[in-house]
C-alpha cells in the first residue's frame, strides 16, 4: 500500500514538471513589432507621446510561404497612437490589434530629437522594467520626426527596417559607427562615472543616413557629435578605427590624401601631483593604415613621402581630437569617454572620493597624442 501511494506522488510529481508549456502562444497568435518610433504631439490639455510602430506582414514578404510577396508598402504595416505615456500609447495600440502585441523581435527604438532634448528618462523606465525588451536593440535619435524612419521605402531591403539594422551592423564591423545597444545606454546612465551617447540619423522618404553621436548628460541629450568627430571619438574611446582621412595637400591647387585606417591602440595615462594635487589626462592613440589616394604627384621619394604624409595627418589627427575634447567638456559637460571610470578605478582615494566629476569635468586638463604609421604606399608609389 505504502509503495502504491509513493508511486503516486512521484507520478504527480512528474506530471507537474512536464506542464513548462501550459501557458504558450504560436507566433500566428501574435502581432510582432520590429521597429518602434517616438514623438510628441501636442494634446488638448498637454504633451502626448505619439508611438508609431512597423509590423511585418508575414504572407506578403517576399518568399513567405511559397508566395511571391509585394513590395516595400505591401511587406510591412505601420499604425501611429497617441498616449500620456509609453505604456498607454501600447495600450490604446493593443486596442487597436486583433491579436496580443510582441515586442522580443523589436531591433529599433527611434525617439526624436524633440523627445531626446527634452529627456527620454520615463520612456526608458517602460522598456527598461518590461521582460519582452531586448537590450541588443539599438536605440537611435532621429532628427526631425522619428516616424519617418519606419516609414522610408530604400530601394535595396524590402522592409526599411532591415536596411536600418544592415546599415548600423556594417558599420559598427567596419570600426565607423558605434554599435551602442540598449543595454549599453542602461548600464551608462545607471553609472556616476559616465554619460551615455547615441546613432543619431536623418531620415527622408527613401533612404536613412548616419549623422554622427547624439551626446547625453543624464537622459537629456545636449548636443551632437559629427561624423568626423564621432571617428575621432571611436578612436579614443573604443580604440575603433574609424572613417578615411581627407587631408588638402599644402602647396598644391586641389591636392588631396586620403589615409584609411587599419590598426588602432589607445592608452590612457592618468597622472597626479600628491603635493600640487593636480590630476591629468592623456590619451595615446596609435592609427596604422595605407594611403589610398593621392590627386596630385608629390614628387617625392617614398621614404620622404612617408614622413611628409605621417606629420601632416598627425596634426590632422591632433586638431581633431582637440575640438572633440573642447566640444564635450565646454559645451556638452558630458564624460562620454569613460575618463571617470578610469580615475575611479586607479585615482578613488586621492580624486574619486574628494571631488564632484560632473563638475570637474568641465575644467578637468585632458590631452590627446596621436601617432600614425603608414604601412602602405599603394601600388603606384611602388
Amino acid at each position: 500500500m505504502a509503495k502504491g501511494w509513493l508511486g503516486l506522488a512521484v507520478l504527480g510529481v512528474c506530471v507537474a514538471l512536464l506542464t513548462g508549456c501550459w501557458d504558450r502562444r504560436e507566433l500566428e497568435e501574435r502581432t510582432s513589432v520590429l521597429a518602434i518610433a517616438v514623438d510628441m504631439v501636442e494634446g488638448e490639455e498637454k504633451e502626448l507621446y505619439r508611438l508609431t510602430v512597423q509590423i511585418p506582414i508575414p504572407i506578403k514578404i517576399a518568399g513567405s510561404s511559397g508566395q511571391g510577396g509585394g513590395g516595400n508598402a505591401d511587406a510591412v504595416k505601420i499604425m501611429s497612437v497617441t498616449g500620456r505615456t509609453i505604456l498607454d500609447a501600447n495600450n490604446n495600440l493593443q486596442s487597436r490589434l486583433n491579436q496580443k502585441l510582441f515586442l522580443g523581435h523589436t531591433r529599433v527604438l527611434a525617439v526624436s530629437e524633440e523627445v531626446a532634448r527634452k529627456g527620454i528618462g520615463d520612456i526608458m523606465d517602460s522598456f527598461r522594467r518590461e521582460p519582452q525588451i531586448r537590450r541588443l536593440m539599438w536605440p537611435i535619435v532621429v532628427k526631425g520626426e522619428a516616424a519617418t524612419l519606419l516609414k522610408i521605402k530604400p530601394q535595396l531591403a524590402q522592409i526599411p527596417v532591415v536596411f536600418l539594422m544592415d546599415l548600423i551592423e556594417n558599420g559598427a564591423k567596419m570600426g565607423t559607427i558605434p554599435d551602442q545597444t540598449l543595454g549599453d545606454y542602461f548600464n551608462q546612465t545607471s553609472n556616476k562615472t559616465m554619460q551615455a551617447f547615441l546613432n543619431y540619423v536623418q531620415a527622408s522618404a527613401t533612404e536613412v543616413r548616419w549623422r554622427g553621436v547624439a551626446v547625453f548628460r543624464g537622459h537629456k541629450m545636449v548636443g551632437t557629435l559629427n561624423e568626423v568627430q564621432s571617428w575621432s571619438f571611436l578612436q579614443l574611446r573604443n580604440e575603433e578605427r574609424g572613417g578615411d582621412v581627407v587631408i588638402p595637400l599644402p602647396n598644391t591647387e586641389n591636392g588631396y590624401v586620403t589615409f584609411r585606417p587599419h590598426f588602432v591602440k589607445t592608452r590612457l595615462e592618468l597622472k597626479s601631483s600628491k603635493s600640487k594635487g593636480v590630476h591629468a589626462a592623456t590619451f595615446f592613440c596609435e592609427l596604422q593604415g595605407d594611403i589610398v589616394e593621392l590627386t596630385v604627384n608629390t614628387k617625392m621619394s617614398p621614404e620622404a613621402f612617408i614622413q611628409n604624409m605621417q606629420r601632416l595627418i598627425k596634426k590632422e589627427m591632433d586638431d581633431r581630437a582637440k575640438k572633440l575634447i573642447y566640444q564635450l567638456q565646454k559645451e556638452y559637460n558630458s564624460d562620454i569617454l569613460k575618463l571617470g571610470l578610469a580615475l575611479r578605478a586607479h585615482h578613488y582615494r586621492d580624486y574619486w572620493e574628494t571631488h564632484d566629476w560632473v563638475k570637474d569635468f568641465k575644467q578637468f586638463p585632458i590631452g590627446v597624442d596621436y601617432t600614425i604609421k603608414i604601412r602602405r604606399l599603394g601600388m603606384e608609389m611602388q
